[in-house]
């Protein structure tokens, strides 16, 4: 490298003094004489790039390194800060290169070390920034920044008790970094820690109160706990901070219905269906199901939140498989131990054939030890616990399982990992039971329906391709318990006469429409009770207090405390009829009333989560419990409580229907079910594409 000769330096000197002095023009007219002398000098366009940094002139100033850094005399300083605005710039691959080559010239220094973390961070290069963000930590102990970033790095990557290691030491570095609270109060969450974890996010609050993305991540916490009355102060504070936040109609929306706070509901509704409509991202898809909301808003809100959050990936190469090999199987979810998803779809594990097919489950839940784990456990081929591992890697352990067909059973739900599916587990990937309606996802291949879900003509309010099995798409266990004895009225709050009214579906179906028709049979039915499943303190005030608007004591409300499954069967023996919400109605909770022997009321809805319970009674041979609106819903409910021999008959037919009806033929839905997937892997094998299936004479046929 040639040296700078005397006068280049002084120059280079005053140039620096203006710059450093605030004197920018002056500093880059004298520059730009010296390059226009020797356009070789350097530090004279090393400078001039500082000048537009300061200035906000991003692009020139990475132009201008650039030039400084393809010369003899280019420093690491130069190749650091060109680093730097790649960074800012988000091309992190180029950043990177130009840390490689700071630290080439100088040697590994904390600046170049720490911001080659953040550029593999940004890259989703996890392993990396942590081996770039330790050695900054080594160089240069006691900063803050390193170990809160090293944090969100091994969260990533789900090793949240490293992570909160990391929070930790961060700050007690720094307890004012706001952001480390925050993201410290979502690892806590993930290992189960809630109460630490509205703490922690209370202090970010307490250090910046105004920050409306700690206040919606309180505000989900809190919900996922079922503190939906905080839930919705934190999510009106977020209203007030930053009206515009992404989800933030959809979480309010359904937190309020949670505890049945209904002013301005229908307002409340038909603003979050119009931003819908406009493409915003308004809500989770879950949060619209309850409301009246079309199958085409239900698609189009689906399709924005899974692009926003879960985009699909390059889908991988799939290697051929042997011809004749069984079939494996993935099922994924968060749910396998006592819960409503496994209660239905444990027997049909039990039941698949192992000659044909092999099944390997993928629990990235709560590790929780119970009897139905143990029974899953059992039924399954293979149990991997996937909790620790990122989307990406269940996605590529399940392809080193060479699973050919994943069924996921989450969907949209709490603790759903939809990532998995856009990393491609399998050739065919299926959505089943767990999210009731097309997940707008074109990595999910088919989701399984049957025609009194999706009617003729629906079709295209679904981005997957619908498998239409015979009767119901639901699965039963018919070997599923009821305790032997079923509990006496007085004991569970019901009084001993009259007619008894159940509705055990969320609070947060329960809305002003179907609440009205359920007060008018009260007042239409002497000594009558509404039994209703006990949601929060918040709900059940605010039902009473809505029974007492429509004239009705509020005493003939009764609140059923969640009790275990078989001891919950057993007390539907105590009520004569249940009744259905309209939006999002009854689903496992239908199946158990029918198992239990209680005739379901349901009024067909207009979507796929509202025409579950009709889908379920058609396959228990009771199509006639099936209202197509909600007066003749009224005046059928009107009937049957003034009809004890109506009544009896159709008990008699739910009797018989345990025994024969497929509803609850496990087996038979296991052969349907299996074919099902059999049409679909021999197509995916003939090199067909993705197509409707239907059973047509024995079989499932492809329909275009």
């Amino acid at each position: 490298m040639t040296a700078l000769s005397a006068k280049v330096r002084q120059d280079l000197a005053l140039a620096d003094r203006y710059f450093r002095g605030g004197f920018d023009s002056n500093a880059q007219a004298l520059l730009e004489q010296m390059l226009a002398r020797d356009p070789g000098i350097a530090p004279a366009w090393e400078l001039l790039a500082y000048i537009a940094g300061n200035r906000g002139e991003d692009q020139a100033c990475e132009e201008l390194l650039r030039k400084a850094t393809r010369l003899p005399g280019g420093s690491p300083e130069a190749h650091f800060y060109l680093g730097k605005i790649q960074l800012q710039q988000g091309k992190a691959r180029e950043a990177l290169s130009a840390f490689r080559k700071a630290m080439s010239k100088a040697g590994e220094f904390f600046e170049a070390l720490h911001e080659s973390g953040v550029a593999h961070s940004a890259l989703g290069e996890h392993e990396q920034a942590i081996a770039q963000f330790s050695a900054a930590a080594r160089k240069q102990p006691g900063v803050a920044l390193v170990h809160f970033n090293m944090g969100r790095s091994l969260a990533v990557l789900r090793r949240f008790d490293d992570a909160l290691a990391q929070y930790e030491l961060a700050l007690q570095l720094d307890p004012g970094l706001t952001e480390a609270w925050c993201i410290r109060g979502e690892a806590l969450a993930e290992v189960g820690r809630r109460a630490d974890a509205v703490a922690s996010l209370d202090r970010a609050l307490a250090l910046q109160p105004d920050d409306a993305q700690v206040w919606m991540s309180k505000a989900g916490l809190l919900a996922a706990m079922g503190r939906h009355v905080q839930a919705v102060e934190c999510l009106e504070q977020v209203q007030r901070l930053a009206p515009d936040t992404p989800y933030l109609q959809g979480n309010l929306l359904h937190s309020r219905m949670h505890i049945c706070s209904w002013d301005g509901l229908d307002e409340a509704i038909d603003k979050l269906v119009a931003s819908i409509e406009r493409g915003e991202p308004a809500s989770v898809p879950f949060a619209l199901l309850a409301t009246p909301a079309t199958s085409a808003n239900l698609l189009a809100c689906a399709r924005q939140y899974g692009q926003a959050k879960y985009p699909a990936t390059p889908a991988p190469a799939f290697a051929a498989r042997q011809s004749g090999a069984k079939i494996r199987l993935g099922y994924f979810s968060a749910d396998f131990h006592n819960h409503a998803t496994s209660q239905l779809m444990a027997r049909l594990f039990e039941c698949h054939d192992r000659s044909r097919f092999e099944l390997v489950a993928f629990a990235f839940g709560p590790q929780v030890r119970d009897d139905m784990r143990s029974r899953l456990v059992a039924a399954f081929d293979e149990f991997i616990e996937v909790s620790d591992k990122t989307d990406a890697q269940i996605a590529e352990l399940a392809r080193t399982r060479a699973i050919d067909i994943a069924i996921d059973l989450k969907g949209f739900t709490y603790d759903a990992r939809p990532g998995i599916f856009a990393h491609r587990a399998a050739p065919i990937q299926v959505n089943y039971l767990g999210f009731p309606g097309s997940m707008g996802c074109d990595y999910i291949d088919y989701l399984v329906a049957d025609e009194s879900l999706v009617h003729p003509g629906e079709v295209q309010h679904y981005s997957e391709k619908l498998v239409f099995l015979p009767d119901s798409y639901q699965v039963n266990d018919n070997t599923k318990h009821i305790a032997p004895v079923p509990p006496g009225r007085d004991s569970l709050g019901l009084p001993p006469e009259g007619f008894v009214f159940a509705g055990f579906n969320n609070s947060f179906k329960v809305t002003p429409v179907i609440f009205d028709v359920w007060m008018r049979l009260l007042q239409q039915v002497p000594g009558s009770v509404l039994w209703l499943l006990r949601g929060s303190d918040a709900a059940c005030a605010n039902l009473e207090a809505q029974a007492r608007a429509r004239g009705v004591d509020p005493t003939r409300i009764v609140w059923a405390r969640h009790l275990p499954l078989d001891e919950h069967l057993a007390r539907h023996a105590c009520a004569d009829l249940f009744l259905d919400t309209p939006y999002c109605g009854a689903h496992t909770t239908c199946s158990d009333a029918l198992w239990a022997g209680l005739p379901v009321l349901t009024v067909n809805g207009a979507t796929f989560a509202s025409r579950v319970a009709t889908s379920l009674l058609k396959a228990a041979r009771l199509p006639e419990l099936v209202s197509q609106d909600l007066a003749g819903y009224e005046a059928l409910a009107l009937s049957l409580a003034r009809s004890p021999q109506a009544l009896a008959a159709l008990r008699e037919r739910l009797a018989d229907a345990r025994l024969q009806s497929p509803l609850f033929d496990t087996p038979l839905f296991a052969r349907r079910f299996e074919s099902a997937l059999q049409a679909l892997w021999e197509r995916h094998c003939n090199h067909q594409a993705p197509a409707h299936m239907r059973f047509e004479d024995g079989k499932f046929t492809g329909v275009e």
